[in-house]
């Protein structure tokens, strides 16, 4: 007994629907992409270790033979040992470059990381569009059933013509049809919104989901990219400012016939035709660009709110307009089946109600559907996704 119930209690959690969230949350975690992305992350902070780190010393070996006219030869050799040291403040610029590398690279992948949520987002719409539209097939589908049902008990009882069944059971077979192509789109975007998530195993989704405008202190992904991208210009126009950024100190010992000679110096660069200039105005020129975009992406992102809000105000009016439709039709149909039953109501009219009623239910779906793709570009242009 107590197996038979542990093995139902498991039946039930494999078989149970899977939240919109978790899914999200899943795909997230799992996806090759963002994996792949996330990698920059690593690659950044070698990077920026390999642009902090000591030059190798080096070493000269040499060895020398004396041969005098006169007397005998001799033998002689020479060790040098020479080592880059890092000019003061050069180190802390290379420091601080090597953070915002890192910085931007993090921006980056959270623009992904959000880009990815909104576009999942998305895509999950159009599947609980295309699964809400097959429910509303079937449910058309019973209605049309229960018409030609009356339809072919009021030709038995002759008070039809049997043309008129025909046409309700034409009717009938239509949406049938209609219901399979629902179906085959449906299953389409399933498969499509698997495949953008990563993920390989089928799984039962519920449907639908409402999706909800989520305050967020942070700003557009796309925004904090771009900031990135300009402190980091800055820092390596900082960085190319120095234009020595390394002397060599160096150590020699010489041995000859007849004396020993060590030398110990320095060996200075001199910045007379690299003076990193070009560098430097590359680099500034940089920051100056990421600023300017900046400006350009706020402007977009303001205009693009004011859309979207304004959106939102109409598509609440109509989906309020079309619940109102509703309850109306839904109530006309009711009345115009009972009375097609005794035959006070011809069949185009009873046709013509169910028509109407399905395509406000219809509108609704898409007035729902536009809703949460409305709150999803809103909580992406918001930051909502950032973290």
């Amino acid at each position: 007994m107590l197996k038979n119930i542990l093995l139902s209690g498991l039946l039930c959690t494999f078989l149970s629907a899977q939240s919109f969230d978790d899914f999200l949350q899943e795909a997230v975690v799992y996806s090759p992409y963002l994996h792949a992305s996330s990698l920059n992350l690593e690659q950044a902070e070698q990077e920026g270790s390999a642009l902090r780190r000591y030059s190798n010393p080096s070493l000269e070996l040499e060895y020398s033979n004396f041969s005098p006219e006169i007397g005998e030869s001799d033998n002689g050799y020479r060790v040098n040992v020479s080592q880059a040291i890092r000019l003061w403040g050069v180190g802390s610029d290379k420091d601080k470059l090597s953070i915002f590398m890192s910085e931007s690279a993090k921006a980056n992948f959270l623009s992904k990381k959000a880009m990815f949520t909104r576009d999942i987002s998305l895509a999950f719409t159009l599947y609980s569009q295309k699964k809400m539209l097959l429910d509303l097939g079937n449910e058309e589908l019973q209605i049309a059933k229960t018409i030609h049902n009356i339809s072919k008990a009021r030709y038995e009882t002759g008070t039809i013509s049997r043309g008129i069944m025909l046409q309700a059971q034409v009717a009938y077979k239509l949406i049938e049809i209609s219901n399979n192509t629902l179906s085959l789109l449906s299953e389409q975007s399933y498969y499509q919104l698997l495949k953008f998530a990563g993920i390989n195993e089928q799984r039962e989704l519920e449907t639908p989901y409402v999706f909800n405008v989520v305050p967020s202190k942070g700003d557009n992904p796309e925004i904090l990219k771009l900031e990135a991208l300009g402190k980091k210009a800055l820092a390596e126009a900082q960085v190319n400012s120095n234009a020595v950024e390394w002397v060599n100190l160096f150590g020699e010992f010489e041995s000859e016939p007849e004396q020993d000679v060590a030398r110990i110096g320095l060996n200075i660069p001199l910045a007379i035709f690299n003076s990193k200039s070009q560098e430097r105005i590359i680099s500034s020129l940089e920051a100056k660009k990421s600023e300017l975009l900046v400006i350009n992406e706020n402007t977009k992102l303001s205009i693009e709110r004011k859309k979207l809000d304004s959106q939102r105000e109409q598509l609440e009016v109509l989906k309020s307009q079309n619940e109102n439709i509703l309850s109306t039709e839904e109530e006309l149909l009711g009345m115009f089946q009972e009375g097609y039953k005794i035959a006070n109501i011809k069949l185009l009219e009873l046709q013509d109600i169910k028509n109407k009623m399905i395509e406000t239910k219809e509108n609704l779906i898409q007035i729902q559907t536009s809703l949460d793709q409305n709150t999803i570009y809103i909580n992406y242009l918001q930051g909502t996704y950032n973290d």
